[in-house]
C-alpha cells in the first residue's frame, strides 16, 4: 500500500484540476453553441425578410418597370448572398469563411437603399426594407462588422 500512496496523492491533487478543465470545456462549448444558434437565427431572419421584401416589390411598381428592374436585380443579389451565407454556415459552421460572404450582402443592401432613397416605393416595400436594414445590421454585428450606415 505504501508504494501506491504517492500515486494516490497525485491523483487526488489532479482530480479537481481535471474536473475544472472539463467544466471549462463545457462552458466554452455552450457559449459556442449559443453563438452558433444566434448566427443561424440572424441568417434565417435576414432570408425571411428578404423574401417578404421581394414579394412586396413584385406587387408594387407595376408601371415603373425600369425602377423595379434595378431594385429586383439588387434584391436577387441580396438573396443570393444570403443563400451563400446560409449554405456556408450550415455546411461548415466556419465563422471566418461565412464572414467573408457578409460583405456581398451588405453591398447589395446598400444598392437597394440607394434605389429606394431616390425613388419612392409603396409603403409595404418601405416597411419591409426597414426590417431588412435592421436584420442586416444584426448580421453585421454577429460577424463583427461595423454597423451599416444607411
Amino acid at each position: 500500500m505504501k508504494k501506491y500512496l504517492p500515486l494516490l496523492v497525485a491523483l487526488t491533487l489532479l482530480l479537481p484540476v481535471v474536473a475544472r478543465a472539463q467544466h471549462g470545456d463545457r462552458d466554452r462549448d455552450h457559449r459556442r453553441d449559443e453563438r452558433g444558434e444566434r448566427i443561424a437565427r440572424v441568417i434565417r431572419d435576414c432570408q425571411d425578410r428578404t423574401n417578404d421584401f421581394r414579394s412586396a416589390v413584385d406587387h408594387s411598381w407595376g408601371r415603373e418597370r425600369h425602377r423595379e428592374d434595378d431594385l429586383d436585380r439588387s434584391a436577387v443579389r441580396l438573396e443570393r448572398s444570403l443563400n451563400r451565407i446560409r449554405d456556408s454556415w450550415n455546411r461548415d459552421h466556419d465563422y471566418d469563411r461565412t464572414r467573408r460572404n457578409v460583405g456581398a450582402a451588405i453591398e447589395a443592401g446598400r444598392d437597394i437603399n440607394r434605389i429606394l432613397r431616390n425613388h419612392r416605393a409603396g409603403s409595404r416595400v418601405e416597411r419591409e426594407w426597414g426590417a431588412i436594414r435592421s436584420e442586416l445590421n444584426n448580421l453585421a454585428e454577429v460577424f463583427e462588422q461595423p454597423r451599416i450606415r444607411w
